[in-house]
């Protein structure tokens, strides 16, 4: 979000993240364009997260409504777009969390009405891709609601607009923090049940030794998954599941001492 008249949730956000984590050097930079849409920020998405390390928070989409409320471009596209931006994030290593955009002051307007319908539509859209690709949401839209008191014109937030939106974001990142770097955490295989393949999630809080293995119901051990040494943070694999007959295993994954254990199920 490039922020309006000198405001926006970035300087708020760079606070709370320093005064959670002191000692730790954050960085927070600003990369929205005023005005833009989901597809006219493509060009630009590789350079603004080139050689950048941690989190990519994406808020864009509420240009999408308006066009879309002028029956301009297609709600597909805005699919599309933040499937990209989604994809690009991940392949370079950045966690992405995407931001649900907040109503327009839509009242006495007939077209910002119009717009609000295409928000729902895209904060819809923007769940369900949260979903399917594993990341995460701030859900600004649900903080701010329609309390227009924040708001310093039709749709951009004051100052206490952006803190709030600051803390939304700050809450979504520890959630991520939490969740993929500071705890020692096997997730559960997706998809499951599994066919050919599934991929397995595991965080680390330092750096160890990591082996999972793959054992039958009944504990009879199968073949070892993955063992090799591993930086803290989360990493994903890949598991190959074509020649294993269809029914229940465990997964068990051991590390600096513990041993953890979950289900998985094979169909056919």
């Amino acid at each position: 979000m490039a922020g309006v008249k000198g405001l926006s949730f970035q300087p708020d956000l760079k606070k709370n993240l320093e005064s959670c984590y002191t000692g730790v050097a954050v960085t927070v930079t600003k990369n929205g364009i005023a005005g833009e849409t989901t597809s006219q920020g493509l060009a630009r998405f590789p350079a603004a997260i080139a050689r950048r390390t941690g989190f990519v928070v994406i808020l864009i989409g509420a240009n999408d409504a308006i066009e879309l409320a002028d029956k301009k471009g297609r709600i597909s596209d805005t699919e599309n777009n933040m499937r990209y931006y989604i994809e690009t994030s991940l392949k370079n290593k950045l966690i992405p969390i995407i931001g649900t955009i907040q109503f327009f002051n839509d009242q006495g307007d007939q077209r910002l009405k119009t717009a609000n319908l295409y928000v729902s539509r895209i904060n819809s859209l923007y769940r369900r891709l949260v979903k399917e690709y594993h990341v995460y949401l701030a859900d600004v839209n649900r903080a701010i609601g329609r309390d227009y008191k924040l708001y310093q014109d039709y749709v951009h937030p004051n100052a206490m607009g952006y803190k709030l939106m600051s803390y939304v974001w700050f809450d979504a990142i520890n959630r991520v923090i939490e969740d993929r770097l500071l705890i020692v955490g096997l997730n559960q295989n997706y998809p499951n049940p599994s066919i050919d393949h599934t991929s397995i999630g595991f965080s680390l809080s330092q750096a160890g030794h990591v082996v999972i293995s793959l054992y039958s119901i009944y504990g009879k051990f199968i073949k070892t998954i993955y063992d090799s040494y591993q930086n803290a943070g989360y990493r994903v694999i890949s598991v190959p599941l074509v020649n294993l007959n269809p029914g229940i295993y465990i997964y068990s994954m051991q590390v600096g001492g513990q041993i953890l254990s979950k289900e998985m199920i094979v169909t056919k």
